[in-house]
């Protein structure tokens, strides 16, 4: 079994009231802004930072698209909530792995490709919370993991931003089409996130807790060692899908 990933990945401070999504899968080549989202959104007052771990769009070709009317209302949104105090982290998810620096500078959020190190307010593993978009879990899908390491490669990421905006809108709809086919025909067991990655993941980082999205599917599991392994329901979906640092760790909150 083999994971993606060095051993270095970025802290980040999670202050008490921070809040931890995933999946929202925004249509950034559609016609009208997502109005739900933007309206949760708008919402964040008083929350010291929002974490989306993964596929905020449910496709993305490079930069070219912010021109697009809804994905520039969904970027600018985010530069909103910025701007009103919510430090903004975006891990890119198999869907949106091609955001890059335009996104970064427009919309003042911090991408972390590879994911994060949560830091609680707790002394030594405990505090250490690991975040990442989940897919590298699904470590029996062995030509995704394949794929992933090819379109997450430095000529791909060099590629992107010299794309022009009729090519890119043409590549975001055939790469959602093709996801969709090829997640249809697959074994359920094969494109799973795998119990035993999560902790393998978990011992690298030296981290007690694993949160991810990609399964668009809640789970609270505890894993060996007092660990524990979370995953968001996707943004929208129903219980879990908020998840919030609180004294205690993290919890649920009800869904936007």
């Amino acid at each position: 079994m083999s994971i993606e990933g060095g051993a270095d990945l970025p802290e980040v401070p999670l202050p008490a009231g921070s809040l931890l999504v995933g999946d929202p899968h925004l249509d950034a080549v559609g016609d009208d802004a997502p109005a739900a989202f933007l309206g949760w959104l708008a919402g964040l007052r008083g929350v010291p930072r929002l974490v989306v771990l993964g596929d905020l769009f449910d496709a993305w070709a490079g930069p070219a698209l912010m021109r697009l009317p809804a994905a520039a209302a969904v970027v600018d949104g985010i530069r909103r909530a910025v701007e009103g105090g919510t430090a903004v982290d975006v891990i890119p998810g198999n869907r949106d792995f091609l955001l890059g620096r335009g996104f970064e500078e427009r919309s003042r959020a911090r991408l972390l490709p590879g994911g994060a190190v949560g830091l609680l307010d707790r002394e030594g593993e405990a505090g250490r919370v690991l975040l990442v978009h989940g897919d590298e879990l699904c470590t029996r899908d062995r030509g995704y993991l394949r794929l992933r390491r090819v379109l997450r490669s430095r000529p791909a990421s060099w590629l992107a931003p010299w794309i022009p905006a009729p090519l890119a809108l043409w590549t975001a709809r055939r790469l959602r089409r093709a996801s969709e086919r090829a997640l249809a025909v697959k074994p359920s067991e094969e494109k799973s996130m795998q119990a035993g990655a999560a902790r393998d993941l978990l011992a690298r980082h030296a981290c007690a807790t694993l949160v991810c999205g990609h399964a668009h599917e809640y789970r609270d599991e505890p894993l060996d060692g007092g660990r524990r392994w979370l995953v968001v329901q996707a943004l929208g979906g129903g219980r879990g899908d908020v998840l919030e640092v609180g004294p205690e760790g993290i919890r649920t909150l009800p869904n936007p």
